[in-house]
């Protein structure tokens, strides 16, 4: 039977996205589960799995088409089954941040679109002289082996190689720890990995390791270019946080407030939970989390988003936690934080953290957030201005604690203070609720205990 395939709703306010590339031709056979095609959207790009076993018929959407959600990207059915006499439908193009040259787009004609066209040398690495040279000579860059940094084919290359010459792949070692960004980085540069390691020896790989070797070894090859730089590929994740931060100073009204609090209390609540949940490690941050998240419920304003007839107000607090990874900045939420004990909240964002990391975070937990909580003090930084996470109304930046010489009861004192940071989005929240939520988040982390059996 013949089915659509969809864009999919991957979470509370995803409208769109845009087809990435597919895994499967039409024609091919796909089992239910795997992984069909990929998509990006503001906030992640991500792998959508096929819902059935049986055929890819048609493909509607071919990679650059940005979809909106329910959208019919393709077709799937029985091998032979009969097609139906439908219009296709006709989606907007963007090939920005696009790897590689996407297929023609006949979807308006209902048919399979032919392979993606690859420019000569695409996938090769090699300098716009080599580049050149090999165009006139009719050679295939790769057929050529690559004697520059990290592989790259050179000018001498080109006139030395011999027709009967062909480039070899260096033997296949086994797999090596590295984080994904570093992964990225070797393919784009053509570094093999083997290589990072002469420097790094048995350790994890990371992104400074790629660049470091990248950098030593390109510069002598470079003298007379551009020697004072190096190109970072703009991976899916970096693109996707540019086009948020982007599409947040182009839409949100953004205000910041800040206010110096007493964290005494709050460090005594650390260390007494320490004490009596030992295994579980609480941090600042969770508790945080929980006393914020309970602030949230008098100021439901700071835990909604504007919509095209409306403000929103959510009825549960999502706490979505800046967690920065190689490559960008990434925000999963914690669900109904406010019901949540500490203890619950400090085991989850654990969790959230370690596979956000390692990439293993699900596009729900990236998107269900409705407020956002970044802590910068474990970086030794006092107070900074947070941006807003859209189409969140609000969000709040916590600095580090700081022993400082403060007047309390009308003494002088050396306390344990912070700066708290509070961005709201003036276009659903004024001046002043918006600094009665930030007086309210004060006095619960002054005074952590009155809201610890609410």
């Amino acid at each position: 039977m013949i089915s659509n395939v969809l864009m999919p709703k991957l979470g509370l306010v995803m409208k769109k996205g845009k087809i990435i590339k597919w895994y499967k031709q039409p024609g091919d056979p796909v089992r239910e589960g795997e992984p069909l095609f990929q998509i990006s959207t503001e906030k992640v790009t991500i792998d959508v799995e096929a819902k059935a076993t049986g055929y890819l018929r048609i493909i509607y959407a071919q990679p650059g088409a940005v979809v909106p959600v329910s959208g019919i990207v393709g077709l799937m059915g029985e091998k032979d089954e009969p097609l139906p006499d439908i219009k296709p439908p006709v989606y907007e193009i963007d090939k920005k941040g696009m790897d590689l040259p996407a297929a023609r787009n006949d979807a308006e004609a209902g048919l399979k679109a032919g392979p993606a066209e690859t420019l000569p040398g695409s996938e090769v690495k090699a300098s716009p002289a080599a580049k050149r040279l090999a165009k006139e000579k009719g050679i295939d860059l790769a057929r050529v082996r690559g004697t520059g940094p990290g592989g790259r084919i050179t000018e001498s290359d080109i006139m030395n190689f011999k027709p009967e010459e062909v480039k070899s792949r260096p033997t296949e070692a086994p797999p090596l720890p590295a984080t994904p960004y570093a992964k990225k980085l070797a393919q784009e540069h053509g570094i093999e990995m083997q290589q990072v390691t002469q420097s790094t020896g048995d350790r994890k790989i990371y992104a400074q390791d790629v660049i470091n070797l990248y950098q030593s070894s390109a510069a002598p090859a470079q003298a007379g270019g551009d020697a004072q730089s190096t190109l970072l590929p703009l991976t899916d994740i970096r693109n996707a946080v540019a086009e948020r931060m982007s599409y947040s100073a182009r839409t949100v009204a953004p205000v910041t407030l800040g206010m110096e609090v007493v964290a005494e209390e709050l460090l005594k609540l650390k260390n007494a939970m320490a004490l009596t949940y030992p295994s579980d490690k609480v941090t600042i941050n969770d508790i945080l989390v929980k006393l914020v998240a309970m602030a949230l419920r008098k100021h439901p304003l700071a835990n909604a988003s504007l919509e095209e007839n409306g403000i929103r107000v959510y009825h549960v607090v999502n706490m979505g936690i800046g967690v920065a990874i190689e490559g960008g900045l990434i925000v999963p939420a914690i669900t109904d934080a406010d019901r949540k004990s500490i203890v619950q909240i400090s085991r989850e964002s654990k969790d959230l953290i370690e596979r956000a990391k390692t990439g293993r975070l699900t596009f729900e937990e990236l998107s269900r957030g409705t407020f956002t909580l970044t802590n910068l003090g474990a970086f030794g930084i006092d107070m900074f201005t947070p941006i807003i996470n859209p189409p969140q109304s609000a969000t709040l930046g916590i600095g580090r604690i700081l022993k400082k010489p403060m007047v309390i009861d009308d003494r002088i004192e050396v306390a344990s203070a912070m700066v708290l940071s509070l961005t709201f989005d003036h276009r659903i929240i004024d001046g002043a609720p918006a600094a009665q939520c930030l007086l309210t988040i004060k006095q619960y982390i002054e005074n952590p205990y009155i809201v610890l059996g609410a």
